[in-house]
């Protein structure tokens, strides 16, 4: 090293290119460095040896070849001759050995250099390890330059008319420029602090009425964007003197936006949470009351301050406290806890609520997160459900006694008063009273048909909700005709068709559909021998199979086709309930069906009526369900 000229000698071990870029890369610090090269080890010891007699080394720079041995077996001859020389590793990609395995072996420094850039590196780094080792003095202006290149921050060093004396890359960059061309421009930040306070707050810090100035500001860039700045001034002395001001600052532009958007969705959540119909509430592990929505705060007519100053025991009517505190010491994880309690409200209302309850962390602590719905409505209607409940079992049994009584004891009446108008007939011979008996016998078989159709309105009635099975449709529709025609023998029924032998979605009351249109077509008729034509057909796709029942009596007027099976809808002239058409159309929507009246021709009426065809499946697994008759 050069005596008292402040310049670095460095020895450089290298092939030439090597050498050659190390010496590019250290010409362009302040520092003066002295640079001589040699390309072995050999040549460097020998050259150390030489200097030991009068001119030294501050620092050896060695490049890395093959695998590296070179360097190592070098360095361990410097250390045993200089233990504190400066001994510093510069390698490249090809290089195999590692930083960790030259740092273990004593190296000060190692540096993987890319590029030329990482050669400038280098140089700061042969700076560093001199200084470190005391070996010549460093200017202080050096460090200070060399600490403003390294910070990540805003950092400058203003003079006392607030221009640049010195500035780090960061801040520069800021600026869109670079230190050196910031140096001697005026500070933004300082002008806009002084517009901003009063008094000139960057001269009170140069006449020290201040130690210190600190604060956030928004500045606009050179580029015109607005930038968000937190800033720090402080005094800055040299030999007891006010020199200048040196600043730090940050650009909190992104932090401020996320705070601010943080902000507007902790508002827009209480403000979501406030107009919640629930009462929401969160309690910490020792069971006090942390925060609470404005549902709360107006159902249970606290003021928010008192239900703060309350723990959950205070409100709670339905638990015991070691209950209530056993659920909070118990609860999941990773899951949702659910149950049912009751509120006191300030008046001494007690209200009845279920509670959701969960895990949250709130200002860095566990707490609980419960919602709380009221459920007195749903109470009310519970009770109410129960209530109605019972008295539909009520009705339901007297139903069925009803039921017992129609269908027995009328209904064995009624067939006895037949089998006597039978009876009565064969020992009449005069025609007058023959005719009472036959209108005797034809209404005691209308009034059995009656019984039997207030007996399926019953069952209906008593069947709601039950789920619709494959029932098949061939013997169904044939036990109905045959009944048909046992009890009307005068009348004329035939079947157009073959029935298919498929299977619909039914239950046992599908005979009860068949029964009263072929019943209905024989009773609503004005001749004494009707005619009835029945015919089945299947849908295209095979999904529906459609029952057409034509007779040949008055027919229906198209403004009745809607209505007919409306309930208490009579006939014309008919002396009936008007119920069986209706327990029709209501056992057949039931069944997913469909039920409507056609005209026939050249006279009567055409009841039509669509069920749904069970699939495979369903129709292979009951393929004759039984139906009532």
């Amino acid at each position: 090293m050069s005596d008292g000229d402040g310049s670095v000698s460095l020895l450089v071990v290298a092939d030439p290119d090597v050498a050659t870029a190390v010496t590019e890369g250290v010409r362009g610090r302040e520092t003066r460095f002295e640079v001589e090269t040699v390309r072995t080890a050999a040549a460097a010891g020998e050259r150390l040896r030489d200097a030991g007699s009068g001119v030294g080394f501050d620092c050896v720079v060695s490049s890395v070849g093959g695998e590296g041995t070179d360097a190592l077996e070098f360095l361990a001859a410097v250390r045993s001759r200089e233990p504190k020389l400066p001994f510093l590793v510069v390698a490249d990609e090809t290089c195999e050995l590692t930083a960790t395995e030259a740092l273990d072996a004593g190296v000060t420094d190692y540096v993987r250099v890319r590029g030329a850039g990482d050669y400038e590196e280098l140089a700061v780094r042969v700076e560093r390890a001199v200084a470190a080792t005391d070996r010549r003095p460093v200017d202080s202006s050096l460090v200070y330059e060399r600490v403003f290149e390294q910070m990540l921050e805003g950092a400058c060093l203003y003079d006392r008319e607030g221009r640049f004396l010195l500035a780090s890359a960061y801040l520069a960059d800021f600026y869109g420029m670079t230190p050196a061309e910031l140096e001697g421009e005026r500070s933004l930040l300082v002008e806009t602090v002084r517009e901003e306070r009063s008094g000139d707050p960057y001269q009170r810090l140069l006449d020290e009425e201040v130690d210190s100035l600190e604060g956030e500001t928004e500045l606009v860039t050179p580029d015109g964007e607005s930038r968000t700045l937190s800033y720090r001034f402080a005094p800055f002395q040299v030999a007891g003197e006010i020199v200048g001001v040196i600043a730090v600052s940050r650009d909190i532009t992104d932090r401020r936006e996320r705070e601010r958007k943080l902000k507007r969705a902790r508002e827009e959540y209480q403000e979501l949470i406030d107009r919640m119909n629930d009462t929401v509430w969160v309690i910490d592990i020792d069971s006090h009351i942390l925060a609470v929505n404005e549902t709360a705060v107006e159902l249970l007519g606290y003021s928010r301050d008192e239900l703060l100053s309350m723990t959950v025991h205070d409100i709670d009517a339905g638990l015991s406290d070691d209950e209530a505190s056993a659920l909070i010491s118990q609860m999941p994880s990773d899951g949702t806890q659910v149950f049912e309690t009751v509120h006191r409200a300030k008046d001494g209302r007690e209200i009845p609520v279920e509670i959701s309850s969960s895990l949250v962390s709130y200002h860095g602590e566990t707490a609980v997160l419960s919602v709380a719905r009221d459920t007195t409505k749903r109470k009310r209607y519970e009770a109410e459900l129960r209530e109605q409940n019972r008295l539909l079992e009520t009705q339901r049994d007297e139903l069925a006694v009803l039921n017992q009584v129609v269908r027995h004891d009328v209904r064995n009446d009624l067939q006895l008063v037949t089998a006597y108008a039978e009876l009565l007939g064969e020992r009449v011979d005069d025609d007058e009273a023959m005719e009472y008996v036959d209108i005797v016998r034809k209404r005691a078989n209308h009034a059995v048909e009656l019984t039997k159709t207030a007996r399926d309105m019953a069952e209906m009635m008593r069947s709601r909700g039950v789920e619709n099975e494959p029932v098949s449709l061939r013997p169904v529709l044939e036990a109905e005709l045959a009944s048909l025609r046992e009890m009307a023998p005068e009348a004329s029924v035939t079947v157009e068709t073959e029935v298919p032998a498929v299977a619909v979605l039914a239950d046992d009351m599908l005979g009860s559909v068949f029964r009263n249109l072929l019943t209905n077509a024989v009773q609503h008729t004005d001749r004494d021998e009707p005619t009835i034509e029945v015919s089945v057909s299947e849908s295209e796709g095979g999904d529906h199979v459609v029952v057409r029942v034509a007779d040949d009596g008055r027919g229906i007027p198209d403004e009745r086709k809607e209505t007919v099976f409306a309930k208490d809808e009579k006939g014309l002239d008919s002396r009936g309930t008007g119920l069986g058409l209706y327990l029709v159309r209501s056992l057949v929507e039931k069944y997913g069906g469909d039920v409507w009246v056609e005209d026939n021709d050249p006279r009567g009426a055409v009841f039509a009526v669509e069920l749904r065809v069970a699939d495979a499946g369903q129709a292979d697994s009951d393929r004759s369900s039984p139906t009532r008759s």
